[in-house]
């Protein structure tokens, strides 16, 4: 009995800081604040941006030609494993051409996290 209290106890230890892992920067994704970019004033070229809370980490590239979103993708090796997903979110991006998609069904938090990082790229100069 006391081996299986001992179990139970290491488990809960452990339960809570894998709970607090998995949660934290819920509430501030779900809050952010996604900006329109006007594609006419972007210039063609590539660009990166990123956005990093919690276990939700994008860095992306957008490659722009014509005023016009022609690919996005996600670059982060973790996050790739959502490949899926990241396809079906890149897609939205380009036929929506704007970075305020429409959310990836049961993927809020990613698709937001992911508009975030579209935002800061379009936002900021191209590479180089």
């Amino acid at each position: 009995m006391k081996v299986v209290l001992i179990v139970v106890g290491i488990l809960a230890l452990l339960a809570v800081p894998m709970a607090i892992l998995m949660f934290y920067g819920m509430s501030e994704i779900r809050q952010l604040v996604i900006r329109e970019v006007d594609l006419q004033k972007v210039a063609d070229g590539t660009y990166a941006g990123s956005y990093h809370k919690g276990r939700w980490t994008f860095d992306v590239e957008v490659v722009i030609q014509d005023h016009r979103i022609r690919s996005v993708k996600n670059v982060n090796a973790r996050m790739k494993a959502l490949q899926v997903w990241n396809d079906s979110a890149e897609q939205a991006f380009i036929q929506k051409q704007s970075v305020n998609i429409d959310v990836v069904s049961g993927a809020t938090l990613n698709s937001r996290a992911m508009q975030k990082a579209v935002e800061v790229a379009l936002s900021s100069p191209p590479q180089p």
